[in-house]
């Protein structure tokens, strides 16, 4: 929430003119606004530069309140499709609107820019009892909608005659405009073919020969069919279609061979997550694409769609509450659909005391009702982090990246799986709301490179202000990284100036580097200071255009040159308050008893300064940040100024934590310098050189990033507590590696993650790893392997064994094969840790 501030029009007027005399603008240039709308930084960003005459360059960037927007963004043009999906899982309990999220679902989806709506074939069960066929839900359908296409999801071939599908969905072709479009299943219910019993022995096969006699018919042939009399005619069917051939795909529960058998008659494919893994499934697409192409059908041309029961909505907490019962009551109606799961659960079993033990395989059928109940809840909380799009529309972008990568299509949400109908059709705009920013991303990035550093080079960007969090993130970014060279004035604001970033970008760029200080209270910055990188401490520098600072005691009195005292500012920029706060107002708002304007205030900023003696300011930390520890009062801005002074850290966080009732200790939370390791003794050993020693951090938290606010600064609350920073879990038995590609691939794991232990079945992201050790790992892997590997490899192939696979296939681990190619290589990993244990002596 916004604070209030109330800044009227002569506050921005003078900080223009302070803006100025500080910021080169004579010619005004290209200017990348990095920073949110709801930031004050954007009334520099965008106000300014434009009454200056710069060109402006938005960039989006993601939501870091999410896990999801540290996954890489697909690596592909293509852009995935949503459809909706029904499969109602309770018949019995709606006595009226039993179709009411059918029919409404169709129309909002119609006009939302959804690919498709499918209704299945269901038969004497609860479990799609709403849906026996899907020709006649299709056929209302297509007269209530306009452009979606109407699917059957699916026709149970073996149980019809193929005339009869052919002409039903022929009927709903035209009702609809040509927008039919029919998934055939093989059938997996034995009751159901008490419709046609004779079929189910063979409906494997029975289904592949129909599906082309239902193909040779949709395009107007002629099939022969025996009559009653045994006697063969050739049969057209009526009345003809719009289109001329039937789109058609293949449903599969998951068997590969259906897959390749799908790929080879050039049929598409509708599948889930029912019992397979998102790695199972790209691993199938590629078979597919292979049948495909053998049989000579275009590989890239067969389309996969994939049924995900879904539910979003704007709170991660609330949508898993939501869905957690009618998700288990909906797979206990289809007990076979948990088996996979149950084979897991098995593993253990509950004791007396609701503890578990190991246990053997079970048989669902004696399950007791604790036991279904433990089994559903097990399903529940592994279907919803694997195999559901649930969530908010930012953390769902996750598994649609994830399915882009694989190569899916479509996302075909299955969303009537026993939340009430109001529910879900109150949260179809969150759905909307998904399908519009993965649409807005993909057209993004088919039209321009929109990271930092593609368009820093596209624009000729010659401005850039940012906080130093984001100045940390850009600079992890070898792309961005490289591009910053080009930049000519860097402006770094909105939170502490480190040293050692200061240090590091005037080591990669000529730019002018501006540190620039102020609260929004008085019109955003009130001073800034260039900055050389050669500095001690970085100085807020001196107040711009009609701007005083004033530094004072408790009884309000200045203080001496270097003595900190607490800052007020006073001058042209100092707003008008805060809007419906009166006693906020009163409380940071004061007359200025330093001028003899009677209207004249000054804001009480409750930062820590100090004068230096040429008339300079140094920032010395927060007020509401001095904390007592066993009746010391300590600056915690104080700490953290020298442990970023130190070459091993790129950024520095000291909070007082109390995790002990009654036990307050001191925390450093830091990143590390590129490449850097820290050794805590010798942090320690540095700061007692400079400070006291009820100064210096009992615990010392290595982090790869700090969590940001909205407005990308440091969010000290979200820290974690010492022992939750490093990732903990059970780990299964690591299993050695064999080949040299998996004994290289495990060494530098080893190394990026900090550990000993890793076996090739283990995945790097639950091992500790993300997005920014990914980049480590990346780096150390195309030191080694001749095959050019991207982030996006990892996140495709996360273990060691799947990961040695791909390179392999590549061919990059060739060289590898060769003794000395070998020694080589893990002398450059070894090299690498001699380096890291070189620079931890010298700091000792």
């Amino acid at each position: 929430k916004p604070k209030g501030v109330m800044v009227e029009h002569r506050n921005v007027t003078n900080f223009f003119t302070g803006m100025d005399e500080r910021i080169p603008h004579d010619p005004p240039g290209v200017w990348l606004a990095v920073t949110s709308l709801s930031f004050d930084i954007s009334v520099l960003e965008l106000l300014y530069t434009l009454a200056r005459g710069f060109e402006v360059v938005l960039y989006k960037e993601p939501d870091r309140g999410a896990e999801s927007a540290q996954i890489p963004r697909a690596s592909t043009s293509k852009i995935m499709n949503f459809g909706l999906f029904y499969f109602a899982s309770d018949e019995g309990e709606r006595t009226a609107d039993k179709y009411r999220l059918l029919i409404e679902g169709a129309r909002f989806a119609d006009r939302n820019g959804f690919k498709s709506v499918s209704v299945p074939e269901r038969h004497f069960h609860a479990f799609g009892g709403l849906y026996p066929n899907p020709a006649v839900a299709g056929a209302a359908l297509a007269t209530i909608t306009e452009n979606i296409q109407i699917r059957a999801g699916s026709v149970v071939l073996p149980l019809h005659h193929p005339v009869r599908v052919a002409e039903e969905w022929s009927l709903v072709d035209n009702l609809s405009g040509g927008r039919v479009g029919i998934s055939f299943a093989s059938g997996w219910q034995p009751v159901d073919f008490i419709i046609r019993p004779e079929a189910y022995k063979d409906r494997n096969k029975i289904m592949y020969e129909n599906i082309e006699v239902v193909r040779e018919l949709w395009r107007g042939g002629k099939v022969a069919f025996a009559d009653a009399n045994g006697q063969e005619h050739e049969i057209g069917t009526l009345p003809r279609p719009l289109q001329k051939e039937l789109p058609f795909w293949v449903t599969t529960a998951g068997n590969p061979e259906t897959w390749r058998s799908a790929g080879s008659i050039g049929a598409n494919i509708l599948t889930h997550l029912l019992g397979q893994s998102i790695e199972d499934i790209s691993e199938k697409i590629a078979l597919y694409k292979q049948a495909r192409a053998d049989a000579g059908h275009d590989p890239d041309t067969g389309y996969i769609t994939l049924m995900l029961h879904t539910f979003v909505g704007e709170d991660l907490d609330l949508v898993r509450d939501t869905v957690r019962q009618p998700m288990k009551d909906y797979l206990g109606t289809a007990l076979n659909l948990v088996k996979d799961a149950a084979h897991a659960w098995s593993a253990f079993k509950r004791r007396d005391d609701g503890t578990v033990q190991a246990a053997d395989d079970v048989d669902l059928k004696t399950l007791s009702e604790e036991e279904m109940d433990d089994l559903l809840e097990f399903s529940f909380e592994r279907y919803f982090k694997t195999s559901g799009l649930f969530g908010t529309p930012e953390s769902c972008l996750e598994m649609v990246d994830r399915l882009t990568l694989a190569g899916v299509d479509e996302i075909a949400c299955l969303i009537d799986f026993g939340i009430d109908s109001d529910t879900v059709l109150a949260h179809f705009y969150q759905l909307n709301k998904l399908r519009k920013l993965v649409v807005d991303r993909g057209n993004a990035a088919t039209a321009d490179d929109d990271t930092i550093g593609g368009l820093i080079r596209e624009h000729g960007v010659t401005h850039l202000q940012c906080t130093s969090s984001m100045a940390s993130m850009i600079m992890l970014d070898d792309d961005a990284r490289a591009a910053l060279q080009q930049v000519k004035t860097l402006m770094i604001g909105g939170e502490a100036f480190p040293v050692a970033q200061a240090r590091e970008l005037a080591g990669i760029t000529d730019a002018d580097i501006i540190n620039m200080y102020g609260p929004t209270e008085t019109t955003i910055w009130s001073s800034t200071a260039a900055v050389s990188g050669d500095e001690r401490t970085i100085s807020i520098g001196r107040p711009i255009a009609n701007t005083q600072f004033y530094i004072l005691d408790s009884e309000l009195e200045p203080v001496p040159v270097g003595v900190p005292g607490e800052l007020y500012i006073g001058g042209a920029g100092v707003v008008r308050g805060y809007y419906n706060q009166p006693e906020l107002s009163a409380e940071r708002f004061a007359k200025n008893p330093f001028v003899e304007n009677s209207e004249a205030r000054i804001y009480r900023s409750g930062d820590i300064a100090r004068w230096t003696p040429d008339g300079r300011v140094d920032f010395l930390g927060r007020a509401d940040q001095q904390v007592k520890i066993r009746g010391y009062r300590i600056e915690l801005g104080e700490i953290e100024a020298q442990l970023a002074e130190h070459e091993l850290i790129r950024e520095a966080v000291v909070i007082a934590r109390e995790d002990t009732p009654g036990d307050v200790r001191l925390v450093a939370y830091l990143v590390p310098s590129r490449g850097a390791s820290i050794d805590a003794d010798a942090l320690r050993s540095a700061l007692r050189e400079n400070l006291p020693e009820y100064m210096i951090p009992a615990r010392y938290v290595e982090l790869e990033a700090f969590p940001l606010t909205p407005n990308a600064k440091v969010d000290r609350k979200a820290l974690p507590a010492p022992d939750e920073a490093i990732p903990s879990g059970k780990r299964k038995a690591v299993v050695p590696p064999t080949s040299d590609i998996e004994k290289t691939i495990v060494g530098i794991w080893n190394e990026v993650l900090g550990t000993s232990s890793v076996g090739i079945e283990d995945n790097f992201f639950d091992l500790g790893g993300h997005s920014l050790l990914a980049v480590q790992a990346q780096r150390r892997l195309n030191e080694v392997f001749e095959s050019k590997i991207t982030i996006v490899d990892l996140f495709r192939y996360p273990t060691v064994k799947t990961l040695a696979s791909f390179i392999g296939e590549k061919g990059g681990g060739e060289n590898l094969g060769k003794s000395e190619d070998r020694g080589q290589a893990r002398r450059k990993i070894m090299a690498n840790r001699r380096q890291a244990r070189t620079r931890r002596a010298r700091t000792e």
